[in-house]
């Protein structure tokens, strides 16, 4: 069931138009990542669902309800719908309890019993309940920001950019946590991130804007295999990129014989992710491999780049594994596993 609706959204400040007929359908229960550059109007598509902002021109429906119908709506304060900002907007002079109990309704009177069930939920010790922001760590601090929102028993959650204050572990961690809690409340969630790889691991559904557009819409695995164009490829992700000849479900590349998706004819711009292509030193220069230009030791998993056999061809970058790691001026086999997938 579809539990938001954004219908032909447009908004425009000045001669900048920030969105341009957006249409985006939420599922109850799912989880949607809006990814995009700066200033694909991410940030103002999560505003107009909120409230805070209202569209020139479109319709948003909420369970079925109208909250927008261009500048006319119903204000953010009305609308039930939960958001956690970057920064948590913690009240610096309020104690953990405190925050997380600002959003109930006046006069609760379990205000105890529910911040102790929501401190439980995003898994922080009851103990933190009388402490102050200043006392905890970014990712308590997130904690708090989330429970706080969860106090106010939304049916939608906003998530704006929650984790990019956080260090690499940290935010993996508290990614997998929200993602938790979220799916045990049963809240549907909006997530808006410029960290594509945070966008494919939390979302069931990937929205990608660009230039105020919503480019492309689906599952992750769909935008990360069969991206609609070269730039949504290159945005999602390290994408190889190679001119072909395409007939009967194969192409012929710098690869060699490869087989693609899709009933193209002809030439034809094929991708192929990095991990699809497996790299085997040889003594001699295969016609389907190339010959390594350089090499970056990075760990579990090493960079290295290739001048193809077709001198006419850009060098392209892939991802290896440290095990048997070539080394610069190496030849070597690219062996490709899986489908290409095809520019139409």
């Amino acid at each position: 069931m579809t539990l938001l609706d954004l219908e032909d959204i447009s908004r425009r400040y000045g001669t900048v138009q920030a969105l341009d007929r957006v249409n985006l359908s939420v599922m109850a229960g799912g989880r949607t990542a809006v990814v995009g550059p700066s200033g694909s109007g991410k940030t103002t598509l999560l505003r107009i669902i909120a409230g805070f902002e209202f569209p020139d021109t479109g319709r948003v429906r909420f369970d079925g309800k109208l909250l927008a119908d261009g500048p006319a709506g119903i204000p953010a304060h009305k609308r039930g719908i939960g958001i956690v900002s970057q920064d948590g907007a913690l009240f610096p002079h309020l104690s953990v309890a405190e925050n997380i109990a600002f959003g109930f309704e006046r006069g609760a009177t379990d205000r105890t019993r529910r911040v102790a069930e929501l401190l439980e939920m995003v898994e922080l010790d009851a103990a933190m309940a009388t402490r102050r922001p200043h006392q905890l760590s970014g990712g308590q601090q997130q904690r708090v920001a989330l429970a706080r929102a969860l106090g106010r028993r939304p049916r939608l959650m906003l998530l704006d950019e929650p984790f990019s204050a956080l260090d690499t572990s940290l935010r993996e961690n508290m990614r997998k946590a929200v993602a938790r809690v979220l799916q045990t409340a049963g809240i549907t969630a909006i997530l808006v991130t410029h960290d594509q790889s945070e966008a494919l691991s939390f979302a069931d559904q990937v929205a990608v804007l660009r230039a105020g557009r919503l480019v492309q819409a689906g599952a992750p695995q769909t935008l990360y295999r069969q991206p609609r164009d070269r730039e949504t490829a290159l945005f999602l992700g390290d994408a190889v990129l190679l001119p072909a000849i395409v007939r009967d479900g194969f192409a012929d590349c710098a690869l060699g014989r490869v087989a693609v998706d899709g009933n193209h004819t002809g030439k034809a711009e094929i991708m192929l992710r990095p991990e699809q292509i497996r790299v085997a030193v040889e003594d001699v220069t295969p016609l389907n491999g190339g010959r390594v230009v350089d090499v970056q030791f990075g760990g579990a998993v090493c960079t290295i780049s290739l001048a193809l056999a077709d001198a006419a061809l850009p060098p392209i970058t892939l991802k290896t594994s440290s095990v048997a790691l070539p080394a610069a001026g190496n030849l070597v086999r690219l062996d490709v596993t899986g489908k290409a997938h095809v520019f139409a």
